[in-house]
């Protein structure tokens, strides 16, 4: 279970506004600084449980520059949507398909909607059950509740991938559609993705593939001398979710759902008349959609590319592996996985709660994740080697 920590804020309503007169910029930036000195910053290097990042400077060049542009209004933006295009075509590339259609969307939340969207209205009637695994992200928990489905949670094994097996067992008649994951929340676990196609394609059920972490690691994993899980695109991937606001180096908010073709991808489409652009057909969930967004997206991936993907991955993964075997030698603590998939290493305290140890490490300044008996730390870009070794420092600390 996933505890979110939130501050508790009083305010006067009355301190808002003093006065309708309007303030200078200056006041009211130094203003707004002075409001949000307090928040957390990944520039810190200390946020070691989000799996968000500081964006690639091009990226935030290039979202500056098109701020104002929505890319919902598709007939006012049309370079914007070629953009959007090559973005999938991209991605999908890596991913081993660079046919796909797809759409540049808010993340993976959105994605997963979409997704479940596009399998119940392509369904038969009556079917409304979900297989997925119990390591899958609570966005899908939205989106049953928004579409009214029902989910059929498997078991996960110590590795964190889900039991197929039972995920085969549990189709029935009701069964809609199948979610296999890609970088779990919360351990970076892949799941078995060959054999989850292979369960699709003997159903005839639509499966996605959440992979709104791991989409922008696994395509450069065996680039950097590593074992890979197979990820690329086979027969029975229905759609892919990846987002390029985490590895990928992208502003929030920018994710990706890839379908395997366009018919796909036009399921949830509806035709809109009154935009300024023209007539157009929407598919997302959301209708205004930031230009900004793909803009910067397409600029990161071009700037890094294959070869700059590589060069993040190695040196995040280096770390990852490099902090998994320092804390094999802290007496108290355990990896709970002695070699992580991606650049998430989980930490198991042996002889005391997960939640004191993170709360006191939260009181030494440091943003940890925590889970039922653990928690876990996430190697971004913006988290570097020297921070590491202080928050080791103050863990030995809070074991003594």
């Amino acid at each position: 279970m996933f505890i979110l920590l939130i501050r508790r804020v009083t305010i006067n309503q009355t301190d808002f506004f003093q006065d309708e007169k309007p303030e200078e910029y200056e006041k009211v930036l130094h203003e707004l600084d002075r409001r949000l000195s307090g928040d957390w910053s990944f520039a810190s290097g200390k946020v070691l449980g989000s799996m968000c990042t500081r964006p690639h400077p091009v990226a935030v060049q290039a979202f500056e520059r098109y701020i104002e542009s929505n890319i919902g209004d598709a007939g006012l933006v049309p370079g914007l949507i070629e953009l959007e295009t090559e973005i999938c075509s991209m991605m999908g590339g890596w991913w081993g398909n660079p046919k796909v259609s797809g759409r540049l969307i808010t993340g993976g939340t959105e994605a997963n909607i979409l997704a479940l969207w596009t399998a119940k209205t392509l369904a038969a009637p009556g079917r409304r059950e979900v297989i997925l695994p119990q390591s899958a992200h609570f966005s899908l928990e939205k989106a049953a509740s928004i579409l009214n489905l029902e989910l059929i949670k498997v078991p996960i094994d110590a590795l964190g991938r889900a039991d197929l097996d039972t995920a085969r067992a549990a189709v029935g008649p009701k069964t809609l559609a199948l979610v296999a994951i890609a970088g779990s929340t919360s351990l970076g676990a892949v799941d078995d993705l060959p054999a989850w196609a292979q369960l699709a394609l003997d159903e005839g059920l639509y499966l996605h593939i959440d992979a709104s972490f791991g989409g922008f690691v696994l395509p450069f994993l065996e680039n950097t001398g590593r074992s890979s899980p197979d990820f690329l695109w086979r027969e029975g991937y229905s759609s892919v979710a990846v987002d390029p606001h985490k590895m990928g180096r992208g502003p929030i908010p920018s994710g990706l759902l890839l379908w395997a073709d366009e018919g796909l991808a036009q399921a949830t489409s509806r035709s809109i008349s009154y935009l300024s652009g023209g007539r157009t057909r929407l598919n997302t969930v959301v209708g205004t959609r930031s230009g900004a967004s793909v803009a910067a997206v397409w600029t990161v991936m071009r700037h890094l590319g294959e070869r700059g993907y590589t060069q993040l991955v190695d040196r995040v993964m280096t770390d990852a592996e490099w902090l998994t075997s320092a804390l094999q030698e802290i007496p108290g603590v355990e990896p709970v996985l002695a070699n992580p998939v991606l650049n998430v290493v989980g930490v198991r305290p042996l002889r005391r709660r997960a939640a004191e140890i993170s709360q006191s490490l939260r009181q030494k300044g440091w943003a940890l994740s925590q889970w039922n008996d653990f928690f876990r730390i996430v190697v971004m870009p913006h988290v570097e080697r020297r921070v590491l070794k202080v928050f080791l420092s103050d863990l030995q600390e809070v074991l003594s």
